[in-house]
């Protein structure tokens, strides 16, 4: 908690600077995809006994996934822009207060169950197919130089108000994450415990637990190299909304710390690729 009250000041503070200056701002969404990279790619479950507590570990099942599918990414939040300096292009200094979600997706597709186990073997032959998703919730502070192509009066009475190119750096929390399993991988997983008869009474032969991966418990601080391009157009819809003036840009966030716990498995990172719509206000 002391975290994320210390992120959100950073960012407020980061944000009340420009406000100081002649700035533009407004409000944007942005829609695209996520791409995990790294070798986060088995799915393990454990099988202890606890009739048989001498029995640690009876046996693990191992699934390798086949590869690792391109989730939906969203952003919202605010954004606020600033000249620094202006000759025939400009220097510009922009900001961005964002809430971002990632999601992405390990598949599997007839993959082999793979175990020692003897009665593992027995009970759960065939392949599976499904796939897990998983869900991670960052508020994050872009800080970007810009390059901005300068108008002249004629051009400036036109829609066309120019273009740009971009790229900093942007500073991520994690808020929450989460993760949900579908097909055969979600059987296997809600199959808790299986039964075992004794005389006169039923125990519990036999219960799995899943063993962690590395994007179980991702790093609460997130560092991506942002590199973009946009450009602005007004009276182009006549709403009347704020100043009728939006930009548009197309970004790549690049992931430059690892992620993912790798006690578990290799470290993981994440990158996106975005599409955003704002509106000055």
């Amino acid at each position: 908690m002391y975290r994320a009250a210390l992120i959100v000041i950073i960012c407020l503070a980061s944000m009340g600077s420009l406000w100081s200056l002649d700035l533009a701002w407004g409000i944007k969404y942005g829609i695209g995809s996520s791409t995990l990279h790294g070798n986060d790619r088995d799915y393990e479950i454990s099988y202890d006994s606890e009739y048989y507590p001498d029995h640690s570990d009876d046996g693990r099942l191992t699934v390798r996934c086949q590869e690792t599918k391109d989730g939906l990414s969203q952003n919202t939040g605010v954004y606020a822009s600033t000249k620094l300096l202006k000759k025939t292009d400009s220097l510009g200094l922009r900001a961005e207060l964002l809430w971002h979600r990632h999601v992405f997706n390990a598949q599997f597709k007839d993959a082999a169950i793979s175990t020692s186990s003897v009665y593992l073997t027995e009970n759960y032959a065939g392949n599976v197919s499904g796939r897990v998703e998983h869900t991670a919730d960052y508020l994050s502070l872009p800080i970007l130089i810009s390059l901005n192509q300068e108008l002249t009066e004629e051009q400036l009475h036109k829609s066309f108000q120019g273009a740009n190119l971009y790229l900093g750096p942007s500073f991520s929390f994690l808020i929450d994450q989460s993760r949900n399993t579908f097909g055969g991988v979600h059987a296997m997983e809600t199959e808790l415990e299986t039964q075992y008869t004794v005389p006169g009474t039923i125990v519990t032969y036999y219960k799995n637990e899943r063993v962690p991966n590395g994007t179980d418990d991702l790093q609460s601080l997130k560092t991506d190299f942002v590199i973009g391009a946009g450009f602005t157009l007004q009276d182009i819809f006549g709403f009347g909304l704020g100043k009728d003036v939006f930009d548009f840009d197309f970004r790549f966030n690049l992931g430059l710390n690892e992620l993912g716990d790798s006690g578990y498995r290799d470290a993981v990172t994440l990158r996106s690729i975005m599409f955003s719509v704002g509106a000055r206000l």
